[in-house]
């Protein structure tokens, strides 16, 4: 039985299609994310598992900090480091979760090390052939168009999660998210 304390995501192919606009200088101006995985992002916390993100863009920073959850940068340790797996002895000590208790979802090669870092890995339907033979699942879904919400659901139908969380809890963090204050 998978058991996971702590769900890493990547942002960019995975919430996102890895569509980006930009302006003339080449700065990110938007991107187009799936309001249902912030959804099941919501009911993973209430199931009292850990969500953080991971990216090699830091434009990601915001859009998570105004949802609560903690955001990492690959790229805010002075290099130019997309290797994602350096973060894992950091998450270990921090989210007091072991790596056979973390569960990695990505789409793409700067992926890669987590995949081969950790037993408990998803990839997208739309993901290259060497990240589905690393992945322990391959998802349906295309990135941007519901991972993270099929991740739910597969962990609901598998009994994950033992649980799922009341409607009560998910709203209480929706309300707490700076993206539904900002809407009134």
């Amino acid at each position: 039985m998978l058991l996971t304390r702590l769900l890493i995501l990547d942002v960019d192919g995975v919430l996102t299609d890895g569509t980006k606009v930009y302006d003339k200088d080449h700065n990110v101006l938007s991107k187009r994310f799936m309001c249902k995985d912030f959804s099941a992002i919501k009911r993973f916390i209430a199931a009292g598992i850990k969500v953080v993100m991971i990216s090699g863009d830091s434009w990601n920073r915001e859009m998570a900090q105004k949802r609560n959850i903690d955001f990492y940068c690959t790229r805010d340790y002075g290099t130019l480091n997309l290797d994602k797996s350096v973060l894992l002895d950091q998450f270990q000590k921090k989210y007091k979760a072991y790596r056979h208790h973390m569960t990695f979802v990505g789409d793409d090669y700067f992926d890669l090390s987590m995949f081969q870092a950790l037993e408990n890995s998803f990839c997208t339907a739309d993901s290259p052939d060497i990240i589905k033979q690393h992945a322990s699942i391959v998802l349906k879904s295309k990135g941007g168009e519901g991972v993270i919400r099929e991740l739910y659901d597969l962990f609901i139908m598998k009994k994950w999660i033992r649980e799922d969380p009341d409607m009560e809890s998910v709203l209480e963090l929706d309300r707490l998210e700076q993206t539904s204050q900002e809407m009134k």
